[in-house]
């Protein structure tokens, strides 16, 4: 499957920036197509045919050891990722289930592989069906069968399966009230963890029996809380690797969040039942299950990968590119915060670089190919964009008032739509800056991570169409058209 193409809209105004937007979605076509699944994949594992032999990122399987392949995981690169390692693979593989996105469904990529349409960020019976066929296939894994989780972001919600005595109902109503408050994707996964026999090491535990395991993983989360760059205990709610969360920990977050009293009732008993129990814990980080000799952990893309390749096109149009925050291994670095304190932070690391004279082209986007509550990837402005919108009759105010960035880039197109991309590697901003009487002068910085956006609507209002990258893009054109 080829990458989407990118649906350029027409630009308003010729001249000015029109170059340099030009760039900025030449830069986005080229890493999108490092961080895809099928190169990712192609980048750890290579089957040698004659000896029947399986590399995954220097470790080797004689796959003379196993009766049989299965496959399991889920999330919005999970068909795509699958797809490739059937194409290595082949009928090596004898089961397996994935849960993707809806549509993505639709097409079968194995006659052994079931692929459930789950969803996304609420989860669907169609994904519990999904879990439930993992379940079956993870504690059916005896010595002779290798294990292979497919995990990449999304996989939360397209993974969901409750535990006995909550309903789906109740599953989606929690989550929905965590994300409406708005808690951290690190406060949402541990609640997640409590509520869920596959996340937390779940996966882990049911294949104990396995005589191999390799999760082979794209990370969505570069960004958390918990002070570890790609945390495998978040990305997808670790449903393959150990975790420090608890009961107490969990509770403790509808807590803080004074939102204890509106959970599921179903969802208060539980937690209170197993305060202090072991046995329905997560998996603990120094668990024999995860010992090196038993389980692989591979991070096959993640969001450094995406900048690098961000950079790698900039200098090949002549720019001169610089990372900030990029395999530096510190938290600190990257972190991403709700977008009215990110612009700001993103502002003072462009006063390092900028020069009287010079415009700045702002571009950011997410690799999944959805912003957000909208249909775009993102959006770019530049010191007209404001001006173009005035000529419009359009007030931006309004448009970040009602949630709704996506439809104000899309009147002056001046959006990005990829359509769901089938990968998800966190998201991307770009910051351009060029100068008119200096046509060497060639800059682009370039900030990996993920923001987050506080949703505030009138009450009795809904939420337009919008997300994190639209938000960021008009608030940087706010700036910019500030500064003319």
């Amino acid at each position: 499957m080829a990458p989407h193409p990118v649906d350029k809209g027409h630009p308003a105004k010729e001249g000015g920036s029109v170059s340099a937007r030009a760039d900025a979605e030449a830069i986005f076509q080229h890493l999108l197509a490092c961080v895809l699944p099928e190169a990712a994949l192609r980048r750890y594992l290579n089957l040698d045919e004659r000896a029947n032999t399986l590399t995954v990122a220097g470790i080797n399987y004689d796959l003379h050891d196993y009766d049989r392949i299965i496959v399991v995981g889920g999330g919005k690169a999970g068909r795509r990722t699958g797809s490739e390692l059937v194409r290595i693979l082949g009928d090596r593989i004898k089961a397996g289930a994935l849960n993707v996105y809806q549509e993505q469904a639709r097409e079968p990529i194995s006659g052994n592989i079931q692929l459930f349409a789950a969803d996304h960020p609420t989860p669907n019976e169609a994904g519990v069906e999904g879990a439930r066929r993992m379940v079956e296939l993870l504690r059916g894994a005896d010595s002779r069968t290798l294990v292979i989780a497919l995990i990449s972001g999304g996989g939360s919600s397209l993974m969901a399966l409750p535990v006995p005595g909550i309903s789906i109902k109740d599953y989606q109503d929690i989550i929905n009230l965590l994300l409406t408050v708005p808690a951290t994707i690190d406060e949402i996964n541990a609640v997640r963890k409590h509520l869920d026999p596959l996340k937390g090491g779940g996966m882990r535990k049911m294949a104990r029996n396995a005589g191999g395991f390799i999760s082979l993983v794209l990370s969505d989360v570069p960004v958390t809380k918990t002070g570890v760059v790609d945390d495998p205990s978040v990305i997808s709610s670790g449903p393959t690797v150990g975790d420090d969360s608890t009961f107490e920990s969990a509770k403790k977050v509808l807590t803080d969040h004074r939102i204890w009293d509106r959970a599921p009732e179903a969802v208060r008993r539980y937690f209170e039942e197993n305060l202090g129990r072991e046995e329905n814990e997560t998996l603990p980080q120094d668990s024999p299950l995860l010992a090196a000799d038993r389980s692989q952990y591979v991070v096959i893309a993640n969001n450094d990968l995406a900048m690098e390749a961000a950079k790698e096109k900039a200098e090949a149009l002549g720019y001169r590119a610089i990372l900030i925050g990029c395999r530096t291994g510190s938290v600190a670095d990257k972190i991403k915060e709700e977008v009215t304190r990110e612009i700001e932070k993103i502002w003072k690391v462009l006063a390092a670089y900028r020069i009287d004279g010079d415009r700045i082209t702002f571009a950011s986007f997410s690799t999944d190919g959805v912003d957000g509550h909208s249909d775009l990837a993102g959006a770019i402005a530049d010191p007209d964009t404001l001006a173009q919108a005035r000529e419009k009759g359009l007030d931006y105010r309004q448009y970040l008032a009602r949630y709704d960035s996506a439809s104000f880039f899309k009147a002056l197109g001046l959006d990005f739509k990829t359509g769901p991309t089938g990968t998800n590697v966190a998201d991307v901003t770009l910051t351009l800056l060029t100068h008119p009487d200096r046509p060497d002068r060639k800059v682009v910085i370039i900030f990996g991570g993920e923001a987050t956006v506080k949703v505030a609507v009138p009450k009795g209002e809904k939420p337009g169409h919008g997300g994190r990258n639209t938000h960021l893009v008009l608030l940087a054109a706010e700036k910019l058209d500030k500064n003319q």
